[in-house]
């Protein structure tokens, strides 16, 4: 069961992602599940890790995760609110720069991966935080801060797989990578 946990928890988010579609937005029963699905984010890898369990598989299962998570609150807030244009297309920008780097990471390396950097899991911190921080800050201040955060890490993870030598999904930061050949 040890082995498995960490797996459990990324499935756990997958279907916590599609029962947020389901759950009216911002509202209890929506937030608790949404902060169990960042729980389930910070603990998989943790426990993976801290056990010694960590594989492959349950990487890019925790990568899939992370983009169903993102495409569902995607889906569910930007209907939500009346969004000025100007985060929309920064919205759009960041998964233009993400996509980019999923395709360099399969034209270099002959996978799809997204890393596991210190930047990328600041963003998905932040986004965890981006109901409270709405409700402290407002929309503007905190797509500011979200969008600086995703924009970011996108870059720098398209400038990772873009000078890297070898695929290595738990690269900590751009400071960290292999660029000898």
């Amino acid at each position: 069961m040890k082995k498995r946990l960490p797996n459990i928890l990324t499935l756990f988010r997958i279907f916590g992602a599609a029962a947020l579609l389901f759950l009216a937005p911002l509202k209890p029963p929506f937030l608790a599940v949404y902060f169990l699905c960042g729980v389930s984010d910070i603990l998989d890898g943790f426990l993976a890790r801290r056990w010694n369990v960590s594989s492959h598989a349950g990487a890019l299962l925790d990568s899939v995760a992370d983009f169903i998570l993102v495409s569902v609150l995607l889906y569910v807030f930007i209907p939500y609110y009346n969004w000025p244009s100007w985060i929309l297309i920064w919205i759009a920008a960041i998964a233009l720069i993400r996509i980019t780097a999923l395709i360099v990471c399969r034209i270099r390396f002959r996978k799809f991966a997204f890393l596991h950097t210190v930047s990328n899991k600041a963003t998905g911190a932040a986004l965890l935080c981006f109901p409270f921080l709405l409700w402290l800050f407002g929309l503007n201040p905190t797509a500011i801060l979200l969008g600086c955060l995703a924009s970011l890490s996108a870059l720098e993870e398209l400038t990772i797989q873009i000078v890297s030598a070898h695929l290595n999904r738990d690269t900590i930061s751009i400071l960290h990578i292999n660029k000898s050949l």
